[in-house]
């Protein structure tokens, strides 16, 4: 009870304080009465000469006597980034896909393939892997499934658009 009391008498207090202030400030605005004898001179001399000195870049414009300008607003410049990746030249690869799909034949696969120095992209999924061989020579790719048949793996080609 005696928290509660000393809350609401704290409360109280700072009400009565905020509106004294309230009061004050309402009753007593600033003017130039309050303010020192060396402000009132100092703004009354310069700020009249700053203001006539001083031109913006419109007033600047108005004054000049031929108008054959442009004004800045009316132009507008727009810079973009073109997606031109549908552009470029597609690249020829083959898919190979073999028939078997266990330790061995994967094993055989890349010795081969290393064999040959060719660049190869082995792609694993669940079903069979997805074997694409960077090079557009027909003649290799068959050579490759000649040397793969040596180890009873069949395979055949696919040539992709990349």
């Amino acid at each position: 009870m005696k928290k509660y009391a000393a809350i609401g008498i704290l409360s109280f207090l700072v009400f009565v304080l905020l509106a004294i202030i309230f009061v004050l400030l309402w009753n007593f605005k600033a003017n130039s009465s309050f303010l020192p004898q060396f402000i009132k001179e100092a703004n009354s001399t310069i700020l009249p000469s700053v203001t006539q000195k001083i031109t913006t870049w419109q007033q600047e414009l108005a004054m000049w006597p031929v108008r054959d300008f442009t004004p800045a607003a009316q132009q507008f410049q727009l810079y973009f980034n073109a997606d031109t990746s549908e552009l470029k030249e597609k690249n020829k690869y083959y898919q190979l896909t073999i028939n078997k799909y266990d330790i061995y034949s994967i094993f055989c696969l890349k010795q081969t393939l290393n064999a040959f120095n060719v660049k190869y992209f082995l792609l694993k999924s669940t079903d069979s892997p997805e074997i694409f061989i960077d090079t557009d020579n027909k003649k290799l790719i068959e050579e490759i499934i000649i040397e793969l048949k040596k180890y009873k793996i069949n395979t055949e080609a696919k040539e992709i658009w990349l």
